[in-house]
């Protein structure tokens, strides 16, 4: 699975590279384009002026070059009138206004060809930057759909990974489980029972079925170890507190017991009125808690934990905050791949009832460990 993950990744990540390498030089096209774009609309509008220019020019040689005509042939019906230095003069000023009208002409019709063709190169230029916009757009949109579509198949296929690695630690915890609580059967309720039949037997004498003060004081303390014994164990498979009190007083007295036994000072503090839970909703936090605080005893080295529940309009909020070492970012599949379930599953839990879970740094250089549910407030405990 993690080749395969890898693989998807390499390759996604060699089509990103290549979109962006595109990108970039359809991003130097289009500069380059809207460059010269500038550049020849600046251009245009030089040859535009100066073509006006010419025009207003031309014209005022046509006027000029029809009066030169007209008095050359005034001139020339009236030779005997006019001097041969007259008629010179007349014929000069029409030829060289007529030379000026030509090449003034001229001027105009080239920078009319040269105006049009701007023309057409700033449309061309103009259609390729509209093009090189509409690419860097889908660019951007195949990057955006290859990255999402590829995260979400990730989440697939990492979800998938985690669900199998999850199962076989589940069915390994629960194979730990059950030997725990034999192994807690066996050393503590079943050895003081036999230690006690043992010790029944040698209290009768034999010629005396009476038992002695002694002995039953004192079989009547190993009767009320075993009591005590059997009832922890009942407790933490399913505290009866949680049915009878609700989750906070259970939650006070297991902290209370937990601090003694751990010698980590702990507080449970309720804002707002405790609403009614369902069953699995208790079970689901207090496991919840009781492996955060597990969590804070056997890694985060704390001295103190507080427990803050914080009853909401719409929801719970319960924090467990220690004042530890700390923790980094938390990768939960690193967490499940190095054993560390518990929170895993809890978090899983939360989930299925709408809930969520997260694990950060506290303010105090800590740990906090934040969980929250919906509520649906039926009912409230005054």
């Amino acid at each position: 699975m993690d080749n395969r993950i890898q693989a998807m990744q390499n390759a996604i990540q060699h089509t990103l590279t290549a979109i962006s390498e595109g990108r970039e030089r359809v991003e130097e096209i289009a500069a380059s384009t809207e460059d010269e774009v500038a550049r020849l609309e600046t251009e245009f509008a030089e040859v535009q002026t100066q073509v006006g220019e010419t025009i207003q020019k031309v014209e005022e040689l046509e006027r000029d070059s029809r009066v030169a005509r007209q008095r050359l042939v005034v001139v020339n019906k009236r030779v005997s009138s006019h001097s041969e230095k007259e008629m010179k003069e007349a014929y000069d000023t029409a030829y060289d206004l007529q030379i000026q009208l030509g090449q003034w002409q001229e001027r105009e019709v080239q920078l009319r060809l040269r105006r049009d063709d701007i023309a057409r190169r700033l449309k061309a230029l103009r259609a390729t930057a509209h093009q090189a916009e509409v690419l860097l757009v889908k660019f951007g949109e195949a990057a955006t759909t290859l990255q999402s579509e590829f995260a979400d198949a990730q989440t697939v296929l990492e979800n998938a990974r985690l669900q199998s690695v999850l199962g076989i630690r589940m069915l390994q915890m629960q194979e730990d489980e059950r030997r725990q609580l034999a192994q807690r059967l066996h050393d503590g309720p079943l050895q003081h029972l036999a230690s006690l039949s043992m010790r029944a037997q040698s209290a009768y004498s034999p010629n005396n079925e009476s038992m002695d003060l002694e002995s039953a004081v004192d079989l009547r303390g190993r009767l009320n170890d075993i009591i005590g014994s059997v009832r922890q164990i009942v407790f933490d498979l399913r505290p009866p507190l949680l049915d009878d009190l609700g989750l906070v007083p259970t939650l006070r007295r297991y902290v209370e017991q937990w601090s003694v036994k751990a010698g980590i000072e702990g507080k449970v503090t309720l804002m707002g009125l405790e609403t009614r839970l369902s069953p699995t909703e208790k079970i689901t936090l207090f496991r919840t808690v009781q492996e955060a605080l597990h969590n804070a005893l056997d890694h985060a080295e704390a001295t103190k934990v507080s427990i803050n529940l914080m009853y909401g309009v719409d929801k719970l909020t319960i924090q467990v905050i220690d004042n530890g070492k700390g923790v980094n970012d938390v990768n939960w599949s690193d967490w499940v791949e190095s054993g560390r379930l518990g929170l895993m599953l809890c978090r899983q839990r939360l989930a299925v009832l709408g809930g969520e879970l997260s694990i950060a740094s506290a303010g105090t250089g800590g740990t906090c460990v934040e969980m929250t549910l919906p509520l649906k407030r039926a009912g409230t405990f005054a």
